[in-house]
């Protein structure tokens, strides 16, 4: 690990060659378990013309120890007061050097080919500002779950991303340029950062956003992170739906659809954990919000058999119906995609 340079970041700024390509920005707050294999999915990817930066913000646990102690001259260390995931990733873009900059959270992986396939994306279009990929859902042992995140719009408009976050945040590779002209991430927000971000780059810019239809990235789930801290994101999911109100002048009518939308992610989070009485409060106050949502979302329509069957069954069996939806999922997306082998290295 190397002190962040300077003179690389002016090169950056002249456009020169002696800058990387990638610069990746890990946000890392307590995930001393996790961060040595976030790093190591990065330096073992095929392209190794890359910088990691890595941004402790405020970290009370092992994790700035741990990061010291990989000994590879790519790997930067920054420390901040903590600030907040935006904040933490604001100062990681500023000091990036990189041509693209690639946004991946602390206790997340890159799976193998993640870099080249997003650079040569990129590299190959020049209106393309925003590439982004499939997720594949790992425990907190690095074990895959069988589930997987997949976005149904390969290239969204902007009112396509208002309505729903096609993008995500953790498996995103940016073209600087977004950043210079839409501006950073928002530090009000400590939830839903990321899809206000990326339709202010829609809105505010000429680039797009497109997918790479891989499964490319391990999204850990953890039942402390900020996703099961429902109350908050529900509230920054408001906050955003304000600023973007303002920004981009959208109707009330998707106001309600872009609130509504953070409701029903709540709602199928706290499923997943098993906290079914949160699971109903939050889909309801979706259907409260959008009253048709279960008619025109296939999600949204089986979180609501889900948890509508879960109140009226015995308790011996209410968790029968859910179990029973993992593993058919499973089936499928082995079927049709195939599995990933564990990807957590420690």
């Amino acid at each position: 690990m190397t002190p962040l340079p300077e003179r690389q970041r002016e090169s950056a700024r002249k456009g020169e060659p002696s800058s990387p390509i990638l610069s990746v920005i890990i946000p890392a707050y307590n995930v001393e378990d996790f961060i040595v294999p976030a790093i190591h999915s990065v330096l073992t990817q095929s392209l190794n013309d890359l910088e990691v930066i890595v941004v402790n913000d405020g970290s009370t646990d092992a994790t700035e120890a741990r990061v010291q102690g990989i000994a590879d001259e790519r790997v930067h260390l920054i420390y901040r007061e903590n600030g907040g995931l935006s904040a933490a990733r604001n100062t990681g873009i500023r000091a990036a050097g990189g041509r693209y900059i690639a946004l991946l959270d602390g206790d997340d992986v890159w799976l193998p080919g993640y870099a080249a396939r997003h650079v040569s994306a990129l590299d190959s279009d020049p209106t393309l500002g925003i590439s982004y990929n499939y997720l594949a859902y790992i425990d907190e042992q690095g074990e895959p779950t069988g589930q997987f995140l997949i976005s149904r719009k390969a290239c969204p408009s902007l009112e396509e991303l208002i309505g729903r976050n096609h993008i995500g945040s953790g498996n995103v590779v940016v073209r600087r340029q977004c950043f210079e002209q839409a501006g950073l991430f928002d530090e009000r927000l400590r939830a839903c950062e990321d899809i206000e971000m990326w339709i202010r780059v829609l809105h505010k810019t000429n680039y797009q956003a497109r997918i790479i239809p891989e499964a490319l990235t391990g999204y850990r789930v953890r039942s402390n992170s900020l996703t099961m801290q429902f109350e908050q994101q529900v509230r920054n999911a408001r906050m955003a739906a304000d600023i973007i109100k303002e920004e981009v002048g959208i109707s009330q009518r998707l106001w309600r659809r872009f609130v509504a939308e953070a409701y029903r992610i709540a709602s199928r989070k706290a499923l997943s954990n098993r906290q079914t009485v949160e699971a109903r409060e939050l889909l309801g106050e979706a259907l409260r919000l959008r009253p048709l949502l279960f008619l025109t979302d296939l999600r949204a329509a089986g979180t609501f058999l889900l948890v509508t069957s879960e109140r009226v069954l015995p308790v011996r069996v209410h968790l029968f119906p859910y179990q029973t939806a993992r593993t058919l999922m499973r089936l499928f997306f082995r079927m049709f995609i195939g599995g990933t082998k564990k990807v957590d290295r420690r």
